[in-house]
């Protein structure tokens, strides 16, 4: 449906089951929904979903989880799938087939990924009201050092676009 509306999906984790070590410290909220959201991506890409629908437009939370930051992993297990399903290219390929919201918490983690995607694929999010929320999203994005020009695409320009406004 959301390929024939031309809407984009936003994966988000509900309540990922907590790993038996999770429960100390809230690692379940540290970790655990980045999990779900790098399973959820890597099952996405690995499965050939997003080959069958090249139009399919999806926005991740939390920086995509995991994937971008271990994309290299993700291609080195690639070679090793058999047939029948198969992506038609290694991970790495698909990267820019997602937009990511820049939930990371950290001015290097997100220059990282920006640097990985380009400052076009990401919207500004704040994981409001789950914990732990950004509740001053552009104070991450001013201690990257962008351009007034950069943040300004990353906190309207580009949602603007993908949402047709």
């Amino acid at each position: 449906a959301a390929v024939e509306l031309d809407v984009p999906l936003f994966i988000h984790p509900t309540q990922p089951t907590p790993a038996p070590r999770t429960h100390r410290y809230d690692l379940n909220v540290t970790v655990q929904y980045i999990y779900d959201t790098t399973v959820t991506v890597g099952s996405l890409v690995l499965s050939g979903v997003l080959d069958r629908f090249p139009t399919l437009q999806l926005i991740l939370a939390h920086g995509g989880g995991f994937f971008p930051y271990q994309v290299g992993r993700f291609d080195r297990m690639y070679r090793n799938l058999k047939p029948p399903i198969l992506p038609a290219q290694p991970p790495s390929a698909y990267l820019r087939r997602f937009f990511y919201d820049t939930i990371l918490h950290h001015p290097a983690a997100l220059r990282y990924l920006r640097d990985l995607v380009g400052n076009d694929r990401l919207l500004l999010g704040t994981d409001y009201p789950f914990p732990p929320a950004d509740l001053a999203p552009l104070q991450l994005l001013e201690a990257t050092g962008w351009s007034a020009d950069e943040i300004a695409q990353i906190t309207g320009d580009n949602a603007q676009r993908l949402f047709k406004c």
